[in-house]
């Protein structure tokens, strides 16, 4: 049968109709997200460097020495006029506070708290925070993790520039690098979803996460909504459910530089990747339900068309129909993504993009199913 042939025999019955439009609605919520949201995600500018507050770089470590010794330095030489740089030892089984009294001595930028594994049997990173808090000299936080690392030493600088008389709170970004595997791929492909959304939705007036990789706010806002008291049973959150507290539409904002942006590494295996969804999943179950519900649209959109697209393939006229909102969905989108993907620094799922939004449509619903059931998550 040739081509003229084919379209020639081509129909469309009533069930491809009601299809069709399923497909459309589906997608076109979907769009919503890519259109209002991860589009307007861009370059930010940096502020004039005469308006730099000091700033304290606070980091809670456990066991992580040889973390510090690589990547210290990086943080000791930020072009900056005034910072220090606080470094939370939290009940550490290795040499990490022995590397800190000693390196304190040689380095005045340099301040440290201890917490005795045998005095403090239960604490956490939020008690390693709040004390990292009360020994910071200054009242601008900058927020980093031991095994990250910065893409220059104008990290502070460009994040720092956020901050004004009606910003309170920085939401930095954090490139997760991963090898060119299949796990790899997946990894920056969730992050970048993730990214997208926080970022975006902040830059629309909805902010509601941010990363503690890459996060900075003021003492002032800290002290505002009593620190990490109304979660602080929870084993995480510093991050995500302290901005969801603290920040709303004018107080909030977010640094889009090269220069700004924090290194860290993904998950090396599978059992580690799993580890790190059940507990990212298990605390956005902790989320406000408003949260949780705008949350939900996109991936319930995108499960919706792609099972309304294998039951067309199964039960439609023809194969050909169900290609085109295919096609119409997956362009633009693949447009914006590997765009911004480009920008974020994540561009492995980039030429992927079309089978890891299938894939990751039935994936997601899998794990959070599983994260659902969880009572319980070990940090």
């Amino acid at each position: 049968m040739n081509i003229q042939n084919f379209f020639q025999s081509l129909h469309f019955d009533q069930i491809d109709l009601i299809l069709c439009i399923c497909a459309v609605i589906f997608f076109s919520v979907g769009w919503i997200y890519f259109f209002q949201y991860f589009s307007v995600v861009n370059l930010t500018n940096q502020a004039p460097t005469s308006q730099l507050p000091p700033v304290s770089i606070i980091i809670a470590a456990r066991n992580s020495v040889l973390k510090l010794e690589e990547n210290l330095p990086h943080w000791l030489n930020q072009d900056y006029p005034q910072f220090e740089v606080v470094i939370i030892d939290d009940r550490s089984g290795d040499q990490t506070a022995y590397f800190l009294v000693k390196t304190a001595e040689k380095e005045p930028l340099l301040k440290y708290v201890l917490l005795d594994p045998e005095v403090i049997k239960n604490g956490g990173k939020k008690l390693a925070l709040t004390l990292g808090f009360k020994k910071a000299k200054y009242n601008h936080f900058l927020l980093t993790d031991a095994d990250c690392v910065p893409n220059s030493d104008q990290w502070l600088k460009s994040m720092a520039a956020g901050f004004t008389s009606k910003k309170d709170i920085i939401l930095g970004v954090s490139p997760v690098k991963t090898k060119k595997t299949f796990l790899g791929r997946l990894v920056q492909y969730e992050n970048m979803l993730t990214a997208l959304q926080f970022l975006g939705m902040t830059i629309k007036g909805k902010p509601y996460m941010g990363v503690g990789r890459n996060l900075a706010y003021t003492r002032s806002i800290y002290d505002s909504v009593g620190g990490f008291s109304k979660h602080h049973h929870l084993p995480a959150g510093d991050d995500d459910l302290f901005v969801q507290e603290a920040s709303n539409a004018t107080n909030t904002t977010i640094c889009i530089d090269p220069n700004s942006f924090v290194n860290t590494n993904g998950p090396a295996n599978w059992k580690e990747y799993w580890k790190q969804k059940m507990r990212h999943l298990w605390i956005g179950k902790q989320y406000r339900s408003d949260v949780k519900n705008q949350l939900a649209w996109l991936p319930i959109s995108q499960l919706l068309f792609w099972s309304t697209i294998i039951f067309w393939f199964a039960f439609g006229s023809s194969w050909f129909w169900p290609i085109i909102p295919i096609l119409v969905k997956i362009i633009p989108e693949w447009v914006i993504f590997t765009k911004k993907g480009k920008l974020l620094n994540m561009p492995l799922a980039n030429p992927y993009y079309p089978f890891f939004n299938f894939f990751y449509s039935f994936w997601y619903l899998f794990i959070s199913i599983n994260a659902f059931f969880k009572r319980k998550i070990v940090w």
